[in-house]
């Protein structure tokens, strides 16, 4: 191919490929802001995240548009508005910041490595004790005692649990149950399971801001969901006032469950071949 012929080659494509980097450009920055957008929807920082996203729309209208003066002033308001919110709202961008630090780290090889790993270490991963756990939820809705049931999967929740009381175990209704007895001295705040067994007791957790939830839910609930605003966790709750039993898993609620749908849930979340 002669150097003229590639230039001439290379003149008719180049517009094709800036045309696609500047389509993949657009996706990427889409898919930023609906991420950002889910993670804050719910929260105290919606509207200011909106208020923001609408001016800076503004700002690129005028841009193109010519209007110098207009532009330099929306400018210099978008980077004063972003040091604002990091001062404003530091709180919500450590919980974001951890958020995406969980997702994107790898806790467990994949699949694929697993199946080439020594047979030995693959038997060494035991089932969730799922029965176990449902007993337990089962028996403490039945009496109408409040419980709060942490279990974790792949997120680090040590960021997020403000304090607890350390207690070793293994996973048995009973124990569960003697846990949220109302006369014990445990009974308040949540129950930590990790790694198949028990690992603290009376933890405290982030309360959801979410202005959207039901005036009746009480601060398990809130406490529950704001856990799963930020992590990956499974966390069940038991009502005091009605037993019902609630899940709160990546920023939903699914009330009213009945002991078999948790059951199905903690099969297919926590023991995907046993289900």
């Amino acid at each position: 191919m002669t150097p003229i012929l590639a230039f001439e080659l290379w003149e008719a494509v180049s517009p094709f490929l800036t045309l696609g980097v500047q389509v993949i450009d657009l996706a990427l920055v889409g898919l930023i802001v609906f991420y950002v957008y889910r993670l804050t929807k719910g929260t105290s920082a919606i509207p200011v995240f909106l208020g923001l996203l609408a001016i800076y729309l503004i700002w690129k209208l005028v841009t193109l548009m010519g209007m110098r003066f207009m532009g330099e002033i929306l400018g210099q308001f978008i980077a004063l508005g972003i040091l604002a919110i990091i001062i404003v709202f530091q709180q919500e961008l450590r919980q974001f910041l951890f958020s995406i630090g969980d997702r994107a780290s790898l806790k467990e090889p994949p699949e694929w490595l697993l199946k080439l790993l020594p047979q030995r270490n693959q038997e060494g991963r035991k089932a969730f004790p799922v029965e176990e756990v449902v007993r337990a939820l089962d028996r403490l809705s039945s009496r109408k005692e409040g419980a709060l049931i942490i279990v974790q999967r792949e997120s680090d929740l040590t960021h997020h649990i403000q304090s607890h009381t350390k207690l070793v175990a293994d996973i048995y209704a009973p124990l569960i149950e003697a846990i949220f007895h109302k006369e014990c001295s445990m009974h308040d705040g949540a129950l930590y399971i990790a790694v198949g067994r028990v690992r603290g007791v009376r933890c405290i957790l982030p309360v959801s801001q979410s202005q959207h939830l039901p005036v009746e839910l009480g601060m398990r609930h809130r406490a529950a969901l704001g856990l799963s605003e930020v992590t990956d966790a499974l966390v069940w709750v038991v009502s005091e006032e009605t037993g019902t039993i609630s899940l709160a898993h990546e920023n939903e609620l699914r009330r009213a469950l009945h002991p078999n749908d948790c059951r199905e849930i903690m099969h297919e979340l926590l023991n995907p071949k046993q289900g």
